[in-house]
């Protein structure tokens, strides 16, 4: 390598390798495989035509094309002619595109037949090649007509000449024009051939566009140096790299911590879905192998996790990330799955990488040393040493193209570059990432946030798929794109719900100043570079329109599917009356109806009957349990209506019954203790119990925000009235095992599973009702987080709806104090019980609907609560 001070005496070096295989690339059904020495020789061809072209020494040559061998040879070809390679992105706008063509002075541009007509109308100067087409219509216009007889002296290039333009990736508004030079781009192919980390007999997997600089100096100019043969997988798809990864026999992947998280998720729901056993075993092995690597052991655990790295690929066993922070999470775990991981750091304007983890000296959850030659300080570092990361050498460009105001801000006045990153480095010399300076998110109070390592942690929230973190208006909030797939799974009854509950337990475990004030859902995806990386500066506007339910900004075409469903008389009778029932709302299939119609697990009782008046479509429990989307309620009315079954009874009699003379004689014994222990330990007091009506039946309602409070209004009833209540348990909680449902069943408990059966639940209090006996029930449908007295749910309004039972409001106050939410065992504090007086439920007023009703209940229970709390801590 020290012989090779450029590019083209680099690309000489390949045809040293001969016949061996230098790129594989996989079509729909095709196998493409170049030589290492077919790969010179058309590069060299390519060079010739070039020349005969004009193309000369500086001039540029844009390339905008998807990876193939021939936009490798291609790049080859333009660096050996001493010609300026432009890599771009066909994904760009049009304005933009035509931006970046200028400014990096094209004269010629690869492309595809299907882009041709675009970028000639964007660069009408600029002589076209068409890279996917062997006969041209006009001259020069194809791949072959262009191809030359090599010269027998080729131009050639100096190293300090500009080799590549690239542009970076535009994550916080227009990207910039970054020249580097052959000298840049080798400082890094150096640092990594003299690892030799990959050989001859390696082949390395590149799914990443060879557009950006990471990919095109890691994971093609680094492995071609070394003879490791690359493998372009047909598209990125989880089957597709796949099936790329076994078919080309790929040792090494090149990719981004977005792949390797969605590799280690489909891993982890692999484990899940084995016997449980299997899983645990599994599990442990990983557990092991974390523990293996860490202190130095992982020889020890590789072996024993063979099996599982086989299943992914079967010769797999280097993994290379870039282009973003990998979590450290994810890298120990895949390292504890016997790979290898070379991590590293870098930018658009340092070639690539600046620093890196190099094998067998790695520190997980840090960017590594830096690259040998290149050197790195921290500017105007605070008391925890972290501050602006700015680097000097070899690799780093000289200024942007065109934009020399910008090229002002990016450097010191003693020619250090600004990374914009912010970061420290540790005794070790290792360098730690922690925020992106022009990312700092800047709350009301002055705290600074840096969001990604935060996004992390509630990214692992149940249901989420994603989650941008930005500020608005001084408070941090989230930009949530739920698991739309995980919530059918889960129930979708509650989608809302459990996004906000799950939110709130992984910000339990942040600094204050962490926790969210509020989120939106959208749709998504969250707009990326192709490297992972957010767009921020597009946030804002995307926030705004989540709040708003306004559709994400994309074109929604009906599939074959879609019209075959809306096609068929029945999904045409239920798309009609769910457009027509949600007039004015924008319906698309794809609507979730709970996070844009606002349809919560109280809403699909008035509109499942609906359904079934105006249709005759009986929707079974698990069937709505199912629907998140429009698409999803279509399909499940559809299947219904063929059906045309009768729903059946939604709750089983024996949980009404009363339990038998055992079980009420442990429910005594039971109650006794309770009781003893509540006025004992706790020092209950109960108050307002005049308030009790004589007759049942009578439905209690109680804020909850502790697992005491059952026991303690247990406590407070009497012993007759409480021998004739039933209790609205969560089955998530009181349900889970057969011991806590035969406690339950002795208990009176009846089951409710918010996230999948509240109709049922519903049904199944009403029945209680009916049947004459007393209910609790608890309107928060959950405990509280802090509390304080949460939104009571319309489902008391549903309950009572049609009934004549009385609601008596209950307060429960001192027994959050006591046992609140995380906290794992109760403490000693006082807890008091106030009864207040019964509310009649309301007649129906004229032109009221049952929901706006039921809605009035709830309030007005709430109201009730809420004046007998006045005056007291919990």
């Amino acid at each position: 390598m020290a012989d090779f001070e450029t590019l083209h005496g680099l690309r000489s070096l390949l045809a040293t390798y001969g016949e061996h295989a230098a790129i594989i690339a996989f079509g729909r059904d095709t196998e493409e495989v170049w030589s290492f020495a077919q790969l010179d020789h058309h590069a060299a061809q390519l060079t010739a035509g070039l020349a005969g072209r004009g193309v000369a020494v500086g001039d540029g040559v844009a390339l905008i094309a998807p990876n193939s061998p021939r936009w490798i040879t291609a790049f080859w070809g333009i660096v050996s002619a001493g010609a300026v390679a432009v890599p771009l992105d066909a994904q760009n706008e049009d304005s933009a595109l035509a931006r970046m063509i200028e400014t990096a002075g094209c004269r010629l541009a690869f492309t595809t037949a299907l882009n041709a007509e675009r970028v000639r109308s964007l660069a009408p100067s600029c002589m076209l090649v068409i890279i996917d087409q062997d006969d041209g219509t006009e001259p020069g216009a194809s791949w072959h007509g262009l191809l030359a007889p090599p010269l027998p002296r080729q131009p050639s290039a100096a190293p300090a000449d500009v080799a590549v333009i690239a542009f970076t990736s535009g994550t916080t508004g227009t990207p910039k024009a970054v020249p580097l030079t052959h000298a840049n781009l080798l400082t890094n192919v150096r640092a990594l051939c003299a690892l030799r980390i990959v050989g001859p007999s390696d082949r390395a997997l590149l799914p990443l566009p060879l557009h950006h600089v990471y990919p095109l100096t890691i994971g093609m100019l680094t492995p071609l140096a070394l003879g490791c043969g690359i493998v372009l997988p047909q598209g990125v798809s989880g089957p597709e790299l796949l099936s790329a990864m076994r078919r080309g026999g790929a040792t090494v992947l090149v990719g981004v911590p977005r792949l390797y998280s969605a590799l280690l998720d489909n891993i982890r729901r692999g484990i899940a879905s084995r016997p449980a056993p299997v899983a645990a075993t599994l599990r442990s092995l990983i557990v092991f192998g974390v523990w293996a690597h860490r202190h130095a052991a992982a020889a020890l655990a590789r072996p024993l996790s063979r099996s599982l790295r086989r299943q992914v690929a079967p010769g797999l066993r280097l993994l290379v990330s870039g282009g973003a922070a990998i979590a450290a999470e994810v890298e120990e775990a895949l390292d504890g799955m016997g790979w290898e991981m070379l991590t590293g750091y870098g930018l658009v304007e340092t070639s690539s990488m600046l620093t890196f983890n190099p094998p067998g000296a790695a520190l997980p959850g840090s960017a590594g040393r830096p690259v040998p030659g290149m050197e790195l300080r921290i500017a105007e570092p605070d008391r925890d040493g972290s501050g602006e990361i700015e680097a000097h050498g070899p690799s780093v460009f000289g200024g942007y193209r065109g934009d020399a105001a910008r090229t002002r801000e990016a450097f010191t006045a003693d020619g250090w570059f600004r990374t914009g990153d912010l970061g420290f480095i540790d005794r070790r010399g290792y360098l730690h990432i922690t925020g992106r300076k022009t990312e700092t998110i800047v709350l009301a109070d002055g705290k600074k946030i840096f969001p990604e390592g935060f996004e992390e942690i509630y990214g692992t929230a149940p249901l989420v798929r994603e989650i941008a973190l930005l500020g608005v208006e001084g408070a941090l909030v989230g930009l949530v794109v739920p698991d739309l797939d995980a919530s059918r799974k889960a129930g979708a009854l509650r989608l809302g719900e459990a996004l906000r509950e799950g939110l709130a337990a992984k910000a339990a475990s942040l600094p204050s100043y962490a926790r969210l004030s509020g989120f939106a859902v959208t749709q998504g995806p969250l707009p990326r570079t192709q490297l992972g990386k957010l767009k921020r500066h597009l946030l804002p506007a995307l926030y705004r329109a989540a709040q708003r339910h306004e559709p994400a900004l994309r074109t929604f075409e009906l599939s074959a599917e879609d019209r075959s469903l809306l096609g068929a008389p029945s999904g045409a009778a239920v798309w009609q009356w769910l457009t027509q029932r949600f007039p004015g709302q924008g319906l698309r299939l794809d609507t979730v109806l709970q996070l844009e119609l606002g349809i919560d697990s109280l809403a699909w009782i008035e509109l499942s009957l609906a359904l079934e008046r105006d249709l005759g479509i009986v929707l079974h429990e698990e069937e709505i349990a199912r629907i998140v989307t429009a698409r999803d309620f279509v399909q499940e009315a559809t299947v219904a209506c063929e059906r045309r079954a009768v729903a059946g009874p939604v709750a089983a009699p024996e949980w009404i019954a009363p339990p038998k003379f055992g079980g009420r004689l442990l429910r005594a014994a039971g109650v006794v203790l309770v009781r003893f222990i509540m006025r004992q330990a706790f020092r209950l007091r109960v108050e307002g119990s005049e308030c009790l009506p004589p007759n049942d039946p009578i439905v209690i309602c109680a804020n909850h925000a502790s697992y005491l409070d059952p026991f303690a209004l247990a406590s407070a009833l009497p012993s007759a009235r409480l021998r004739r209540t039933f209790w609205g348990g969560w089955t998530g909680v009181v349900f889970t095992t057969r011991l806590r449902r035969y406690f339950s069943r002795i208990a009176q408990v009846i089951p409710i599973d918010p996230d999948r059966a509240v109709i049922s639940g519903i049904a199944a209090g009403r029945l209680v009702l009916e049947r004459g006996y007393n209910l609790v029930w608890f309107p928060e449908g959950s405990r509280s987080e802090n509390g304080r007295l949460q939104r009571f749910l319309p489902g008391i309004g549903a309950l009572v709806a049609g009934g004549t039972a009385l609601i008596v409001p209950v307060y429960i106050g001192g027994s959050f104090a006591a046992w609140p939410v995380r906290q794992r065992f109760p403490r000693i504090h006082p807890v008091v019980i106030r009864f207040g007086p019964p509310i009649v439920p309301p007649p129906v007023r004229p032109g009221q609907s049952a929901r706006q009703w039921e809605d009035d209940i709830a309030i007005k229970v709430q109201t009730a609560v809420a004046a007998l709390a006045v005056g007291e801590g919990r």
